[in-house]
């Protein structure tokens, strides 16, 4: 990979991580956005980087809490996670082969959502959802998951209408986040993906996040909630919009050539003349 590549997906490591510190999930999506906008890297080896970016921070916030993790709906949500996940990540093979306009159709789709989701905050129920739902939800989270390194929207929604505790909820998420990283970096080694390029990419990209996330802390936005939530917003829908108009356009140059149909000489007509038959 050229310097100039590393330099932006560590650039765009460093911006999803400051506003990951106040989205929740902004790290995913500006990463994935930013590499197929200037076409850093391909999308499977940006989903693979902000997953070893995203395991350490998880592992030592679970490290703290990791006894408020909602355990009955934690394992209905992973009985779908895990087959969630090998499917997105099938998919994002498969697509990524053979049809990256769908891909980045998806993913743009995916990134508006992200934006209009900084907006809907969910009722919490009286009561918890049926052991269906989680699984379900947990089908969703995997797929996209597998797919985009981005397990959050399905399993954020459905955990925040639950009728637990707040801390109970984000644990929870970060489990569910944890063992979806796990499970693709698992079979990424198995299918031999993960290569030193790919794993100096997600080491380098660390160090990035900490610092963004550092100076989130140190320097806070002097924003208001709401403003922030609009400037991430425009930046989601502007971001998404912009890779979903790309995926459907028609690239340049591509137009089919008009055929041209050859004229073969018949036996009546022909540009040379016959022979003359020889007199008996």
């Amino acid at each position: 990979m050229e310097l100039s590549a590393i330099i932006i997906i560590l650039l765009a490591v460093a911006i999803g991580s400051y506003l990951q510190a106040f989205t929740g999930f902004a790290l995913g999506i500006v990463v994935l956005a930013i590499a197929v906008l200037t076409q850093a890297t391909s999308m499977a080896i940006a989903a693979t980087t902000i997953t070893i970016v995203a395991v350490p921070g998880i592992g030592i916030a679970l490290a703290r809490h990791w006894q408020h993790v909602d355990r009955v709906s934690f394992f209905k949500s992973l009985l779908g996670l895990l087959p969630g996940t090998l499917l997105g990540l099938w998919l994002l093979g498969e697509l990524e082969e053979k049809n990256t306009a769908l891909l980045q159709l998806l993913l743009g789709g995916l990134i508006v959502v992200g934006g209009i989701a900084l907006f809907i905050k969910p009722r919490p129920s009286h009561t918890r959802s049926n052991s269906a739902s989680f699984v379900m939800m947990g089908v969703l989270g995997g797929l996209m998951g597998g797919m985009f390194s981005i397990p959050g929207p399905p399993l954020i929604y459905h955990y925040y209408r639950q009728p637990i505790s707040i801390q109970a909820i984000r644990t929870s998420l970060l489990a569910l986040s944890l063992a979806m990283s796990l499970v693709r970096l698992i079979m990424q080694t198995l299918h031999g993906e993960l290569d030193t390029e790919v794993m100096s990419l997600g080491l380098l990209s660390i160090p990035a996040a900490m610092l963004a996330s550092w100076l989130y802390v140190r320097f806070p936005p002097r924003l208001s909630d709401l403003a922030m939530r609009r400037g991430a917003f425009a930046l989601f829908v502007v971001m998404g919009g912009f890779i979903s108009a790309t995926a459907i356009a028609p690239e340049p140059g591509n137009g089919s050539p008009t055929p041209v149909s050859a004229i073969y000489p018949s036996k009546t007509l022909s540009a040379v003349p016959p022979k003359p038959k020889p007199l008996p």
